[in-house]
């Protein structure tokens, strides 16, 4: 009987997020009709997302963006990039620092796509400009762990303002991908060969309502970069197959807030947002990541719980 039920669950829990994730969809274009004169910045490539420690002078936040408006680009006048510093490493005093204005894009700085004919624009700010706006000093006051976080404000030749503080989660979200706020956490590169590669996967904890989350498997780690790794995990009984990405930070290992891409009513989202795992820069042996699963529980009604899976190199 209790298998029969767990079966049920299983299969009721699936049926609930793919049901809710097709309706989703079916709902795109009334959402599209419902903006008025709303505008968004679409991510079409995170280029650069982290701050290196180590090469602080070689370091930049660029992320390449395409605005959208209900006039196909043409209300686009002008972007605002802020920066925040957030100092998650207290042990060197805190150094917290209240945004910031860094720059202007202007609309001749955007070129129109030909994939689809809306301006595109690679907005990027060197790590030494933001650190020299905010008056901190990074030898004494950033440390691996920190993070700067850039927000954009899209004008629009009307005068309206559009940003993260102001726009409704169909918007920022995974409809059209237009979040106008990026962290860039402070890092230390590391050779991209370690912490890749094959590894046994062990699900440690981390139940929720739906019972556990992860599984044991085999996986391949792959690197994005000198500090970010992604792996395809096999998430919920039967849930098929879907990308988990990680930080390597100086020694702590943390999950950004990512999208699982389904959902009720928006996308349930993965994020570290209690205790980092750590790791040795030299031993890249066996790990464990920590984060929590249904930070955003998509509108399911499921209270967000921790994740710890380790790893174990074959």
């Amino acid at each position: 009987m209790k298998i029969i039920k767990k079966i049920s669950l299983i299969v009721l829990v699936l049926g609930l997020i793919l049901a809710c994730e097709d309706e989703d969809k079916l709902q795109i274009d009334n959402i599209i009709e419902n903006l008025g004169d709303a505008g968004g910045l679409r991510t079409v490539n995170p280029i650069s997302l982290s701050i290196d420690l180590n090469n602080i002078s070689g370091s930049e936040f660029a992320v390449e963006v395409e605005e959208w408006d209900v006039e196909d680009g043409n209300l686009l006048d002008f972007v605002e990039v802020y920066v925040q510093f957030q100092d998650f490493t207290p042990d060197n005093g805190d150094s917290a620092r209240p945004e910031a204005l860094v720059s202007t894009v202007t609309k001749d700085q955007f070129e129109i796509a030909s994939q689809s004919g809306l301006p595109r624009s690679i907005i990027s700010v060197q790590a030494q400009d933001a650190i020299d706006i905010l008056g901190l000093n990074a030898a004494t006051d950033i440390d691996g762990g920190d993070i700067f976080f850039f927000r954009f404000v899209l004008h629009l030749i009307d005068g309206s303002t559009f940003s993260s503080t102001n726009l409704e989660g169909n918007i920022t979200g995974v409809f059209f991908n237009s979040p106008f706020a990026y962290p860039a956490n402070v890092v230390c590169e590391l050779e991209e060969t370690l912490f890749a590669g094959t590894y046994q996967m062990e699900f440690v904890s981390g139940s929720g309502a739906f019972g556990p989350s992860f599984q044991d498997e085999t996986v391949e780690i792959m690197a994005n970069s000198g500090t970010q790794r992604t792996v395809n995990v096999t998430w919920l009984p039967g849930g098929g197959a879907l990308p988990l990405t990680f930080d390597l930070v100086c020694g702590n290992i943390n999950v950004p807030n990512q999208s699982t891409g389904l959902g009720c009513t928006r996308a349930i989202t993965w994020e570290t947002t209690g205790i980092q795992a750590t790791f040795d820069p030299s031993d890249d042996g066996q790990f464990e990541i920590r984060f929590n699963d249904f930070v955003d529980d998509g509108g399911c009604g499921v209270q967000t719980y921790e994740v710890v899976l380790r790893f174990t190199k074959i």
